[in-house]
């Protein structure tokens, strides 16, 4: 695929670090929702339920909101490696305190799982830097596909061996923690390969800073009317996502009666279209349309995508299959857009701010986590439907300001000059 030997041991450590990572997806709603849980009684309430779980997925969102953007800067002084290194020991740290809680049966550490989380365990940000820090200019969109498709592996891998596990193996003792554990086992795995095969990227670190000043220059960077308005399309973009990913396995297992298996199944299928997309479609898109048209492009399908699923909704027994269909494109849409929005972050500023610019991208995306976990818990003790109601609107007001003049203007900055 390349001849650069650290992307590509960049792309197996993120690919090991999404599968650990993803194991626990489907079982989070498990753990909160399953009758067979040790985390609540039988007697409590789906709303109940339902506004625990919202606040368990927004609170490492929440928490991201200030770490993601420090462990970034950081890394323009510290150094990539450093940075990363720590990211992958706690993802450790969050999937060994997880699976105790589940086995315990105590919330409490559950949500000390998921504070680490959200602190230190999200490679992400700092894997785009060392992307930015690697990739030619005119190769930027490729390369950042790359990084999507190695996260997009894991994440399809991940979620199907976390339904696979959960309840075949020692149920009545581990109940849902198994998974949990083998991806402690895989972190720390992960963390000595990286600390041997993964070098410093970062060829000349930025002079050291106090914490104020990187905060301000995080503030000066996101300013710049060039990254407003790419981060102004991020949001909009990551609402709608986010909304739909995080509470379509509550409408799974709710409506459609999916068991750990298929909810494992499902959510990895949407990871295999987001390889995809990564891997062929962003290659052969390039070659007939510009960036503001690719990006435009990736936005109709994530709209597409979401009406399929609400049209699937309304007759569940009759339209299931649909339900695996609108998964589709709006999985590709949002990942061809997201690599193409990080591309433009990438090409915005120099060598050395790629950790702030890409610190602003998880303040982006994290808000819009955060936002819509709240909200969609909110709904959801009301009715399963109500997130996956209201996730389009975000997607059709940004389609909509890039049609009126202003729009137009403000997304001429989509462009890699």
């Amino acid at each position: 695929m390349m001849a650069n030997k650290p992307m590509r041991n960049l792309l197996g450590i993120i690919f090991l670090d999404q599968t650990y990572i993803t194991i626990t997806f489907p079982l989070v709603t498990l753990i909160f929702f399953d009758s067979q849980s040790r985390l609540f009684s039988e007697n409590i309430t789906d709303a109940t339920r339902s506004l625990w779980y919202g606040a368990c997925v927004a609170l490492p969102n929440i928490i991201n909101l200030f770490f993601a953007p420090l462990l970034s800067a950081l890394s323009d002084e510290w150094g990539r490696r450093r940075v990363l290194l720590i990211e992958i020991f706690s993802a450790f740290l969050f999937t060994a305190s997880v699976g105790l809680g589940i086995y315990l049966g105590q919330l409490l550490l559950i949500f000390l799982g998921f504070i680490i989380r959200g602190a230190f365990s999200r490679t992400n940000p700092t894997a785009l830097s060392m992307v930015g820090d690697m990739a030619p200019a005119e190769k930027k969109i490729l390369y950042m596909g790359y990084l999507q498709f190695a996260i997009s592996i894991g994440a399809s891998l991940g979620p199907i061996l976390g339904g696979f596990f959960a309840i075949r193996y020692y149920f009545n003792q581990l109940n849902f923690a198994l998974p949990f554990f083998i991806g402690a086992g895989l972190a720390l795995l992960n963390t000595v390969l990286s600390y041997y095969f993964m070098p410093e990227t970062l060829i000349t670190p930025q002079k050291k800073q106090g914490l104020g000043t990187s905060l301000s220059a995080i503030k000066q960077t996101l300013l710049q009317p060039r990254i407003l308005s790419i981060s102004f399309a991020l949001l909009l973009l990551q609402l709608s996502w986010s909304m739909y990913y995080q509470f379509i396995p509550p409408l799974l297992k709710t409506y459609y009666h999916f068991n750990a298996n298929g909810l494992g199944w499902f959510i990895g299928m949407i990871a295999i279209w987001l390889a995809l997309a990564t891997s062929v479609g962003i290659k052969l898109l390039q070659r007939f349309f510009s960036v503001r048209k690719l990006i435009l492009i990736s936005f109709y399908l994530v709209l597409i995508g979401l009406m399929t699923t609400l049209i699937a909704t309304l007759h569940p027994s009759e339209h299931e299959a649909l339900i695996w269909l609108g998964a589709m494109p709006v999985a590709m849409g949002d990942v061809i857009a997201y690599s193409c929005l990080t591309a433009l972050y990438s090409n915005a500023v120099p060598s050395h701010q790629q950790g702030k610019v890409m610190g602003i991208s998880f303040i982006i995306v994290s808000s819009a986590w955060a936002f819509t976990a709240f909200l969609g818990g909110l709904l959801l003790s009301i009715s399963p439907l109500l997130p996956l109601l209201i996730a389009p609107i975000s997607i059709i007001s940004l389609l909509l300001f890039m049609q009126v003049k202003v729009g137009k203007q403000l997304t001429l900055n989509f462009t890699l000059g």
